[in-house]
This record gives structure tokens, C-alpha cells and sequence, in this order.
């Protein structure tokens, strides 16, 4: 009997990981399989510079001192012209290192949980290897963002309407995800937000007022439902909208983006593209599995978020949510890095304390 159950090997629970391991709690760490981690947002995050203290700086800073004091002047040289990215997977493979070789406390298993039931005051999973129970269960399964359908020759002449376009300029961060962690890279460069409604239409306005971006607003093929107010600043701010099916890409081979075609319209060169599709899907099965609360009534069942309480606990006593497939109906959520480990600390915190209150009764 584990006493908290973690299931997800994102940024959220790889800090409900590490704060379980420190907290000294009978932990498993369920990371998911290869296949499923690569369907999650926190994948295309591919640099975090926009937090404090997540910065390459600090340990290059810290190298350099010490190769001077050695006078190793060329490793100096060599070392000041390296960047670094520092990007989610980074981070979540130096917390299953650190809990690999600081906490046995902590059992840290690959595979996907096919079942999620509850039973008096325990809950049991499903993996593929077998049956596990523990007290308490933290979700963090994330979500994953609809992709644009670009119409585009493939190798063998043939035309394919497929995301899988897009997927090597996401890669390379030229292709973003997130205005919060990433819309500060776009400085003074042009932008492609694509999607077609007043979402997009804010982005493309932000993106100016922060940026001073040359941007537009791709529909691919979707007529714009975009307010006659919005319209009118995206005028005044020379943002351009096309409605035409992107059918190509410009682009050095796979390793820069320079803009998009069209079908009739001129094409268009930018250095990136911001996606603005709306979610493809929460990955919320397995809350479903328990009925617990879900927001966002009027989304199919498969987009809806799964409500939690300022703990971060689902209307399932026991079962909490963190991270980007939580949402709360008192106030908004952030959804970025620093927000899933706050509310990841929140939930583990709580189970915690419930099982030291526990103790302290028997």
C-alpha cells in the first residue's frame, strides 16, 4: 500500500515526485510510456528561460570562474560561445536521477495506467504489469494542443493534408505553444498566429503591444469569428489576416522556418509561428473513470478539464489533479511551469499532512 500513487512524468509530476521523496512518503511514480509522454504539451516546450533561476547562465557562469582560475583561457573561449537549453525533458530526467539515486522511498515504474478505481478509502491502478493500491492518488496527465492541417507535397509528389509538417519547426522552437513561456523570444521578429478566432486575434495583439511584432493571423481555410472591435485594433496595429489553406512552408530544409504559401494568396515570410487551435484533448480518462467533476460543460468529454479545489483536490476525496489538465471555477488558473509545481507542492502537501494526522491518531 503506496501511500501517494503519481501518475504522469511531466513537469507536474515530476514535482509531486520529488516533493513526496522528501517528504520521506511510500510513493510510485508512474511515468507513462514513450508513445503517451510524446502526446503532452510539456514535450514542445523546448526552453525555459522565462523563470527565475532556470537560466543557462548560472552554471556557465560558475564553469568559466572556475576554468580562469585554472587559466584554461581556450575552454573559456570554447565555453562563452555555447548555448544551452534547458527544456522540460532536461528537467524531468534530472528528477528521476536524483530520486533514482537519493530516495528509495520512491518506486518509479514506465507504463501506462488502464484502470483507475476506488474502494472505501483506497485506490487501486492498472499497469500493464500488474495491480498497485495507495491511499492517494495525484494526476497529472496534462493536455495536448490541435494542430494545423497544412496541405503540402510529400517526397513523392503526392498531396497530404497532415500536422506532421509543423512537427519539426515545434522542435526547433520556431514553432510555439505558449505566448507565457515563450512569446518573449519573438522579439521585434514576424509572427504567424494561426487559428481564426478572438483567442488568436488577442495573441496577434499582444504579440504587437509587448513586441512590436509584425504579425498575421493565418485562418488556414476557416472563416474568422473574430469580434468587429478586435477587428478594428488588429487594423490599426497592421496585422494582416489571410484565409487562405496554407499549402507549404518556407524553410531551409527542416532547420528554419522562413514563412508559409497559399493557395491564391502571396505568401508570406515570418521567422515564427504561434498556434492558436484550441486544445485537441485532456487527458482526462482516468478522472472520468471515478466520475469526478469535470469543467467546461459545453466541450465534448474528451476537451473538458477536471475541476479541483485550491488544494488541488477533485471532488473525489483522495484524488487530486495538477497541472495543465486542472482547472478551478473560483479563479483562473496560470498554466506554466512554476503554477504546475505550485499546485503539485499544494497536493502532495495535503496528502501528507493527512497521513501524518493519521499516525499521530493510531
Amino acid at each position: 500500500m503506496f501511500d501517494i500513487i503519481i501518475i504522469g512524468g511531466g513537469i507536474g509530476g515530476s514535482a509531486s515526485a520529488l516533493r513526496a521523496a522528501q517528504n520521506g512518503m511510500n510513493t510510485l511514480w508512474v511515468l507513462g510510456s514513450k508513445k503517451s509522454r510524446k502526446r503532452s504539451r510539456s514535450q514542445w516546450v523546448m526552453n525555459l528561460d522565462n523563470i527565475v533561476g532556470f537560466h543557462e547562465d548560472i552554471i556557465k557562469n560558475q564553469a568559466i570562474k572556475t576554468l580562469k582560475k585554472h587559466k584554461l583561457d581556450e575552454a573559456v573561449s570554447y565555453l562563452e560561445k555555447e548555448h544551452y537549453h534547458i527544456n522540460n525533458r532536461m528537467l524531468i530526467q534530472n528528477t528521476i536521477q536524483r530520486i533514482e539515486n537519493g530516495f528509495p522511498n520512491v518506486t518509479i515504474k514506465e507504463g501506462e495506467v488502464s484502470h483507475l478505481e476506488k474502494e472505501d478509502y483506497a485506490f487501486s491502478i492498472k499497469i500493464d504489469d500488474g495491480l498497485y493500491n495507495g491511499n492517494s492518488v495525484v494526476l497529472s496527465m496534462g493536455v495536448m494542443d490541435e494542430q494545423p492541417h497544412i496541405l503540402k507535397q510529400n517526397k513523392k509528389g503526392e498531396w497530404e493534408e497532415t500536422p506532421k509538417w509543423i512537427y519539426p519547426f515545434s522542435n526547433r522552437e520556431q514553432v510555439l505553444y505558449c505566448i507565457r513561456c515563450e512569446g518573449h523570444l519573438t522579439s521585434k521578429d514576424s509572427v504567424a498566429v494561426i487559428g481564426h478566432s478572438n483567442v488568436s486575434a488577442e495573441l496577434a495583439m499582444m504579440l504587437h503591444e509587448r513586441y512590436n511584432n509584425k504579425s498575421y493571423i493565418l485562418t488556414n481555410g476557416i472563416q474568422p469569428e473574430i469580434s468587429e472591435g478586435r477587428m478594428k485594433i488588429l487594423e490599426k496595429y497592421g496585422v494582416g489576416i489571410i484565409s487562405d489553406p496554407i499549402t507549404g512552408i518556407l524553410s531551409e530544409g527542416v532547420k528554419q522556418l522562413h514563412g508559409f504559401e497559399f493557395e491564391s494568396h502571396d505568401s508570406i515570410e515570418v521567422k515564427f509561428g504561434l498556434i492558436s487551435l484550441g486544445l485537441h484533448r485532456v487527458y482526462n480518462d482516468l478522472a472520468r473513470q471515478l466520475n469526478a467533476q469535470l469543467m467546461d460543460q459545453s466541450h465534448p468529454e474528451e476537451k473538458r478539464h477536471v475541476w479541483i479545489n485550491h488544494k488541488g483536490e477533485t471532488s473525489v476525496t483522495g484524488l487530486f489533479a495538477v497541472g495543465d489538465m486542472a482547472k478551478r471555477e473560483d479563479e483562473p488558473m496560470m498554466k506554466q511551469i512554476y503554477t504546475a509545481q505550485e499546485y503539485a507542492v499544494r497536493a502532495v502537501d495535503t496528502i501528507d499532512y493527512r497521513r501524518r494526522k493519521r499516525l499521530r491518531e493510531q
